[in-house]
């Protein structure tokens, strides 16, 4: 079989916007409420303007506060409060086949920043980063990393696999599956945090030699 024809599993086809004509998502993570949470989409820099500028205008105005892609498992997104997302922009060279495209990414504050305040995160990554033991350990890494910059908690670097398990188990760290993307959001708000750290220090499971 001619290589050039195999679909690379990594990289999913371009889905085109249904409500936005002439823009093609390439990547997109919501959350359990199908609210949004990353988007990289390429067009026009007109349809991309155009775009963003109905992202913040009511819908009576012709906003958008909801929108569908069409292709293989492309979900329904609701976009919520637009303030919330950062954007980001690229612009491919004109002398490309297809002439000047832009390619736009928004995304969660929170995949940037940690509301420390609500102590809740996000962290983005490739699939293909949780495929190989090797990707599946620096994951594990960045996973604990980001749990004791949101937690308010102190918590032991020995402490991180039992921590991470007993968050998993309480629901306070969950894994959302996208198009192209995917993502553990963290929401460590909850008063039973401090809970259960401190029965697992009383059952001996975290102690300070690990």
């Amino acid at each position: 079989m001619n290589t050039l024809n195999q679909r690379d599993a990594t990289r999913p086809a371009l889905m085109p916007i249904l409500d936005a004509p002439g823009l093609f998502a390439d990547a997109v993570l919501t959350d359990e409420g199908d609210n949004l949470l990353f988007l990289s989409l390429w067009g026009r820099d007109t349809a991309v303007q155009e775009f963003r500028a109905r992202l913040s205008l009511p819908v009576r105005e012709g906003g958008l506060d909801n929108f569908r892609l069409d292709g293989d498992g492309a979900p329904f997104v609701q976009v919520g409060n637009p303030e919330r997302l950062v954007t980001d922009s690229g612009r491919t060279p004109p002398q490309m086949i297809f002439g000047s495209l832009v390619h736009l990414w928004l995304y969660d504050r929170l995949a940037v920043e940690p509301d420390r305040a609500n102590r809740r995160a996000l962290l983005l990554y490739q699939p293909k980063d949780a495929s190989t033991p090797t990707g599946k350990a620096s994951l594990r890494h960045r996973l604990w990393s980001q749990v004791t910059e949101t937690c308010h908690l102190p918590l032991l670097p020995e402490w991180r696999d039992t921590v991470l398990d007993a968050f998993e188990a309480a629901g306070w760290i969950k894994t959302l599956q996208g198009v192209g993307l995917a993502a553990y959001a963290l929401d460590l708000g909850d008063d039973a945090v401090e809970t259960v750290v401190s029965q697992l220090i009383r059952e001996r499971r975290l102690t300070a030699t690990g």
